[in-house]
């Protein structure tokens, strides 16, 4: 019997698609840049009989407690744009093997020659530091917010803690919506095993955003709105800094006991 998605795993099909369109409209997607995955293991009611499709192999394995866990992920060479009008050739539900060693489709993937995200085991890491950090986080979502990129190729705000009080600096709901801040990683390969390591190791310490050094930025939320809608925030203040940079005046911004005084009153 051939699995098909529920209501409420449709329901994050249509969710990871609108969010899809928002990246493009934000001009943070070009071509194929970026990548998504979303753990729908609560809601995949997966039967034996349904996993007789070939395990997929031609990736490390993944951290033992991720086997037999379902989740949405994007393809290899999709564009976010096209996710809402193409989602079973853009996407796929996939289920993890019991072993670590692959695994099984169980929706989508139809476009010839798909495959998951090229970054699928950096993801998976991503998705195991989440799990451990009480599994509320479900989504793993990676953008190309143009301001927050540039602000990392200033050298006054290519620092993280330089980075965050510029971008505290400029909106008070950058402080409220994200109170810990952006983490920082500094430059590596795209795809490399040496940022995959950096990243989690960022987000091992309870960071929501992260910002890839003259490359992107990768957000974690409950769901793919909620990821976006962190990267929005930021990246806003990110403008605003540097609206007034163009304007030719260094920004006046919140001062450090404003920004601390929001950390106070509207605490995580």
């Amino acid at each position: 019997m051939p699995f098909k998605l529920n209501g409420e795993l449709k329901k994050r099909v249509e969710g990871v698609a609108f969010t899809g369109q928002l990246l493009w409209q934000k001009g943070w997607a070009e071509k194929n840049a970026g990548n998504l995955s979303l753990d729908v293991t609560d809601l995949a009611r997966v039967k034996p009989s349904q996993l007789k499709a070939p395990t997929f192999r031609g990736h490390p394995g993944y951290p033992t407690p991720l086997a037999g866990r379902c989740f949405l992920v994007t393809g290899t060479g999709t564009r976010y744009r096209d996710i809402e009008k193409e989602p079973e050739q853009c996407l796929c539900l996939l289920r993890l093997s019991e072993k670590g060693i692959g695994y099984h489709v169980l929706w989508g993937g139809r476009k010839p020659g798909f495959k998951p995200t090229s970054e699928l085991s950096s993801h998976l890491r991503m998705q195991h530091s989440l799990l451990q950090r009480g599994g509320k986080l479900k989504v793993v979502l990676h953008t190309h917010p143009n301001e927050l990129i540039a602000l990392t190729h200033l050298a006054e705000t290519n620092s993280q803690e330089a980075l965050n009080w510029a971008l505290w600096g400029m909106i008070p709901e950058a402080k409220l919506f994200v109170p810990k801040g952006v983490g920082l990683v500094p430059y590596r390969l795209t795809g490399s095993e040496a940022l995959a390591q950096a990243t989690v190791g960022v987000l091992d310490q309870g960071y929501k955003v992260v910002l890839w050094e003259k490359h992107g930025a990768l957000a974690v939320g409950a769901d793919p709105g909620e990821a976006f809608d962190l990267v929005d925030a930021m990246n806003k203040a990110a403008t605003l800094y540097l609206l007034c940079k163009h304007a030719g005046q260094n920004p006046q911004g919140l001062t450090r006991e404003q920004i601390e005084e929001i950390g106070r009153t509207y605490p995580e």
